[in-house]
Parts: C-alpha cells; sequence; structure tokens
C-alpha cells in the first residue's frame, strides 16, 4: 500500500478494513476444523491428523502476520521486506498449505495403492518435525531480516544480513530433508506391490471408509 497512489482513506478500506476480514473467514475454517475434531472424538493421534495440526498451526502464524502488515502505519516499515516473504507467505504455503495436503497424501496412500503398510514411521515423523520447524524457522529469520530493514529483490554483498540468511538457510535445509525423508518413504511404501495393487480390485469394503454413526 505505501507506493500505491491512492488516497489514505481509500488504502485503510481496500488494504486495512479488507485483510482484516480474513480474521473472519479464517476464524470460521478454524472452528469447523477444530469443531469437526471435536466431535470425532476419541482421536488417534494419526499421521494425517498430526499433518493437519501442523498445517491448521501455519494459517494460525500466517494470517495474523498479513493482517499485522496490512496497516497502514505498519505497512510504511515492512513493505517490500523480507517480512513480506517469510512470515507471512512462506509460513503460509510451507507450513500451512504444504502440510495440509501431506495430511491428504498420508491419508490417501493405503487407499490408493490397495492398503499398502507405511514402510517407515520414523522416516514420517522426521518429515513432520522438519518440515514444521524449518518452514517456520525460515519464515521467522526472514522476518526478523525484514524487522532490521533488509528489503527484497536486493543485494547485500557486505554481510550485512549474514547472520538471519544462514538461520534461513538452515531452516531451508531442514526442509530438503523433510522432503527427501518423505519421498523415500513413499517410494518404499509404494514399492511393487503398491504399485500393481493400483490397478488391482480394493481389498478396502468402501464402508471402511466411511466415518461410524
Amino acid at each position: 500500500m505505501s507506493d500505491q497512489a491512492q488516497p489514505g482513506w481509500l488504502k485503510v478500506v481496500s488494504g486495512e478494513m479488507v485483510t482484516a476480514f480474513e480474521l473472519i473467514t479464517q476464524g470460521l475454517a478454524f472452528f469447523i476444523t477444530l469443531a469437526t475434531l471435536w466431535s470425532a472424538r476419541p482421536l488417534k493421534m494419526s499421521n494425517p491428523l498430526k499433518f493437519l495440526l501442523g498445517g491448521l498451526l501455519g494459517f494460525a502464524l500466517a494470517v495474523p502476520a498479513g493482517i499485522l502488515q496490512a496497516d497502514l502505519g505498519l505497512n510504511r516499515i515492512l513493505h517490500n521486506t523480507q517480512w513480506i516473504i517469510g512470515p507471512h507467505v512462506h509460513v503460509a504455503i510451507l507450513i500451512g498449505l504444504s502440510m495440509t495436503l501431506y495430511a491428504a497424501i498420508y491419508f490417501l496412500l493405503p487407499i490408493l495403492t490397495n492398503g499398502a503398510k507405511l514402510y517407515s514411521q520414523k522416516l514420517t515423523n522426521i518429515h513432520f518435525w522438519c518440515h514444521l520447524l524449518g518452514g517456520i524457522g525460515m519464515g521467522a529469520f526472514m522476518g526478523m531480516a525484514g524487522l532490521h530493514g533488509m528489503l527484497r529483490r536486493t543485494l547485500y554483498i557486505n554481510g550485512e544480513f549474514m547472520p538471519y540468511m544462514v538461520l534461513a538457510a538452515i531452516s531451508g535445509a531442514l526442509l530438503f530433508i523433510a522432503f527427501v525423508a518423505f519421498l523415500y518413504n513413499i517410494i518404499m511404501t509404494v514399492g511393487i506391490n503398491g504399485l500393481l495393487g493400483i490397478f488391482m480390485a480394493p481389498k478396502l469394503k468402501t464402508t471402511d471408509l466411511l466415518p461410524k454413526e
């Protein structure tokens, strides 16, 4: 908003107020999801549920960050800095969206592969924690650099923000480790039997996939 040729009142309406409505939409999404989980008790901390909760945490962190940067006063400070792509965009995509998609993959895997058993639960745990900590860490350290004045699309050859970038790179390495663990686990899980199971009649009954009344 800081570099847009708009009158102040229009920036408040189209920027601050419209963005603030995300609290309503996101709040409804959180309420519906948590109410569904509450109604489904007792719950077992399965892999899909674990990644779903991780995704909820990502959106819980990213949405307030977006609302903060839409404030007309803070936007003058945060605009075009690493904050914009760190706590808001990276956390929303890497944690909120990606972990929700991983939850769907872990849920659908035995269904699509005719009941293939997950190769390694330890690799799944590595995938979860490395991805969660790596994504949050990358967003946090990029945000810290932005708060100290590091701009986007700018080269800093004197290493002014090197500590933050090194920590962000370590967080990115955790994300890479998480993906390698996930990919290896899926490949070993599917194998020949899982691959053939895709083209065979399902062993699981359709009624087994429906929630019990």
